[in-house]
């Protein structure tokens, strides 16, 4: 079939360019006090309100509060605790934690400039993510997840704590630093040892790999195996798996393993049909073009398309909801005479983090949805949602079209744009045009290297950088536009696919994908047994 068809959503970029806030935001949950000073009186907070230098919060037993910082960072306040905004310029961000506890995710630019104190320490932190206990009496535990936290305690003591350590602090010295046991019921919810982590991906991982191969193959499944070296020089084991779940569906389990790197990318393409697809994968891209623009109501859609990706510890999904195609009066493409043709009623694309970086562990950072009938009366309505300043996925914008009609044809587009000041609290810059993400071209003119990134208003960032790369590491060259043929080529180019994300804590996911087991229909190039995920 046609690699590019199958996989457009592999290409699409992240969502619009929004510009970050720049004042923190406080989300209450339950019973929630804040004051604007130590001076001012305690104010009870039942919505998102900007937070200062100087103010205070307080969570009751029963309620719990997010503080977001206009870089991404952010704080979660468990019950019981009182905490301060000290200080937040541009060359250092401080604050206060009097008593309870506190989880932190630091990223973007106060990762290293960044101060927790409590009664007993302060705490100095490069680049993180860590939890503080504080006593009513001062007393001070701290777990480190990742990153690095320089500890100061009152004695003019200092430690450096890393990833999965643990420390006491008490009013009168602190503990020598210790490693989180993995026994430790707050292993996997304070500390999250990426080691352990790693190891349960590359479990399920195994036991898909097991599942493939303790069972028959059909005669139109393929693997294929193959060492590679990506677009960054380094060796790479490609394996990929052909699957047909169902007979309306086909999967390909793609892995990518760098053992210089002890490092495992892997990923699946999923795409679900209406009802049974040929043995002949090569066919399915007919049933796709016949999805659209149809003069008769075609016989097969597609229904689902997922594409997954994930370093074993952070991920990215985009996915495609089509609902079946509708009959559809196109006129005003027409000079005003009629033309029907069947286009899919609804196309819903999704994409979603998640990660120990993202906050509530997996969130809808981009939503862009097209009805037909359904919004709007007879008209085609495309709705834009993002992530706005607080971190909550909300509408953009919304544009209507009107297909019979050859004015509307003409004039483009009718947009009706959000009130952006409205939702975002004028924290963006209304200038800024939310669909023009920065798009770069880092091999430079004529080669296959394609970059989009997107900064979204809460501060967070996904960059995705798709490479048409030899298995010799060489960057595709487009004297013109490459097409099918030379992209399918057995022992061509593979898609590497880098995502980087500041909610991935420094990590990327980084996966190559080989075309050519699309042509594959009766049997297998290699059988796929090297691969070592140990």
């Amino acid at each position: 079939m046609n690699a590019f068809k199958t996989i457009a959503v592999l290409l699409l970029a992240a969502g619009p360019c929004l510009a970050a806030p720049r004042e923190m935001i406080l989300m209450p949950e339950g019973k929630v006090e804040a004051r604007a000073s130590a001076k001012s009186g305690w104010v009870n907070v039942t919505e998102p309100v900007r937070v200062r230098p100087g103010a205070e919060i307080r969570t009751a037993k029963d309620g719990k509060a997010g503080v977001v910082l206009p870089d991404g960072s952010r704080f979660q306040l468990a019950g019981d605790s009182q905490f301060a905004v000290e200080d937040t310029t541009k060359k250092k961000a401080g604050f206060k934690l009097a008593f309870g506890k506190l989880k932190a995710s630091v990223a973007g630019y106060f990762a290293s400039r960044f101060e927790v104190r409590t009664p007993a320490a302060v705490c100095a932190v490069r680049g993180t993510e860590f939890e503080l206990e504080v006593g009513k009496d001062g007393a001070t535990r701290m777990d480190v997840a990742e990153g690095l936290v320089e500890v100061n305690d009152n004695q003019g003591k200092l430690a450096v704590v890393s990833s999965e350590e643990r420390i006491n602090i008490g009013m009168d010295g602190m503990s020598r630093p210790e490693n989180v046991s993995l026994k430790d019921e707050k292993a996997g919810q304070a500390a999250r040892p990426m080691a352990v982590m790693r190891e349960t991906a590359r479990e399920r991982t195994r036991t898909m790999l097991e599942e493939l191969r303790n069972r028959e193959l059909k005669a139109n499944e393929s693997q294929l195996g193959k060492d590679s070296i990506d677009a960054f020089g380094r060796r790479v084991r490609l394996e990929e798996y052909l699957l047909r779940p169902a007979d309306d569906e086909f999967k390909i389990l793609f892995l990518s393993r760098r053992a210089e790197a002890d490092r495992l990318d892997w990923g699946h393409l999923i795409e679900r049909f209406n009802s049974a697809i040929p043995d002949d994968i090569s066919q399915v891209g007919g049933i796709i073009d016949g999805m659209y623009m149809s003069a008769t109501a075609p016989a097969n859609w597609m229904k689902y398309f997922e594409v997954y990706l994930t370093n074993t510890v952070d991920s990215i999904k985009e996915t495609i909801d089509f609902t079946a195609p509708v009959a559809i009066d196109f006129a005003g493409y027409n000079g005003g005479v009629a033309a029907t043709r069947y286009y899919p009623g609804s196309i819903d694309y999704k994409q979603i983090l998640s990660g120990p970086g993202v906050p509530g562990g997996e969130r809808t950072q981009f939503q862009q949805i097209q009805d037909y009938n359904s919004t709007t009366a007879g008209q085609f309505t495309w709705t834009q949602k993002v992530v706005n300043n607080v971190g909550t996925l909300t509408t953009l914008e919304q544009i209507t079209l009107d297909p019979t009609s050859t004015i509307d044809v003409s004039d483009g587009w009718t947009a009706a744009l959000v009130d952006k000041a409205g939702i975002y609290g004028g924290a963006i810059d209304a200038t800024v045009n939310p669909s023009d993400p920065v798009v770069t071209y880092p091999s430079g003119p004529g080669k296959a290297d394609y970059s989009v990134g997107t900064t979204y208003a809460d501060g967070s960032t996904v960059l995705s950088r798709k490479i048409l790369v030899s298995n010799e590491g060489e960057v595709l060259g487009i004297p013109g536009s490459p097409n099918s043929n030379t992209f399918l080529a057995e022992g061509s180019f593979n898609l590497e696919m880098v995502i980087d994300s500041s909610l991935f804590q420094g990590r990327n996911i980084d996966v190559l994908f080989a075309p050519e087991i699309l042509s594959q229909k009766k049997a297998a190039t290699t059988t796929a047994d090297s691969l070592s995920l140990q």
